[in-house]
């Protein structure tokens, strides 16, 4: 049952938006402002629908736009063990044709 789980969850981890890691969230989101996102913020539930921003310089000024939402679907505790038994190794964003990977190494304890 226990690999089952395991296989379950790095299913629906390999869908992570791990290409906005060490992004920043928007200023505008509700908490975490400005702050750098982590992988365990990317599979966190709690962070669903956050803005993730990219800085520009416009003349003297910096604007920060909205390059993507964040769509995690673990509890804040289910994605904290995942990244304690799992590194990812590699993050193949989406391809004009839709594919996207995820590769994780399970992590010996």
């Amino acid at each position: 049952m226990n690999k089952l789980k395991n296989n379950a969850e790095l299913a629906w981890a390999a869908y992570g938006y791990f290409h906005f890691t060490n992004k920043s969230f928007h200023e505008d989101s509700p908490t975490r402002k400005n702050e750098t996102i982590a992988l365990v913020d990317i599979l966190n539930i709690e962070y669903k629908d956050y803005g993730v921003a990219q800085t520009i310089q416009l003349g003297q000024s910096t604007k920060q736009i909205i390059i993507g939402t964040l769509d995690g679907d673990f509890t804040p505790n289910q994605a904290k063990r995942f990244f304690k038994k799992y590194d990812l190794l590699i993050h193949q964003p989406n391809t004009e044709k839709g594919f996207s990977v995820g590769l994780f190494e399970e992590l010996i304890c």
